[in-house]
């Protein structure tokens, strides 16, 4: 029984193997599996679209909202407020610097909702010398987490980006929460 039992699951790893060496996916079958975004355009090697494009130098005011709750930071004589830890308020823009744009998506004014932007949970308001300030409305984490859905401006593209914009907009949120409460 023990000798059957073997050929016979032998007989149905090679018999499985067979059919995914003849008849299985081809190697760019991932490219067009529409759960991982359609067929993809941009070749591995090439660089991602940076979501926000600015430069860190020029903001002078950081505002921050959350549930209501509203924190900003004026940058005073070239200088952020201290905060706890200091220097929070420029990692911030360092790093907003740094999030990539994943994927977009073709989303009509009545599909916001599910995905966290109708309305927003978080929103990033950066006020600039030059140019009109920069508006990016945070939502829901995707279903794996690894991501969350932001729309750049009130009307502009929905975008998947990955979750360290929830990250960075939380610790700079703390340290501004932080920094009002020690002056009360």
């Amino acid at each position: 029984m023990r000798t059957r039992g073997t050929v016979l699951l032998l007989l149905l790893v090679v018999a499985g193997g067979a059919w995914l060496w003849f008849e299985g996916p081809s190697p760019d079958a991932h490219q067009q599996d529409p759960l991982l975004g359609g067929e993809s355009n941009r070749e591995p090697t090439q660089p991602t679209a940076p979501l926000l494009q600015f430069a860190p130098d020029d903001v002078t005011q950081i505002t921050l909202t959350r549930d209501k709750v509203q924190r900003v930071a004026r940058k005073l004589g070239g200088k952020w407020p201290d905060t706890i830890p200091p220097g929070a308020l420029a990692d911030f823009l360092h790093n907003l610097t740094g999030l990539a744009e994943l994927m977009r998506l073709e989303l009509g004014p009545s599909e916001m909702e599910p995905y966290g932007l109708d309305p927003p949970q978080a929103e990033i308001e950066l006020t600039r010398n030059s140019g009109p300030p920069l508006l990016l409305l945070i939502g829901n984490h995707n279903p794996s987490a690894t991501g969350a859905y932001v729309r750049i401006g009130r009307t502009g593209p929905v975008i998947l980006a990955g979750a360290l914009v929830v990250w960075e907009f939380d610790k700079a949120f703390r340290a501004l929460d932080q920094l009002s409460s020690s002056k009360s």
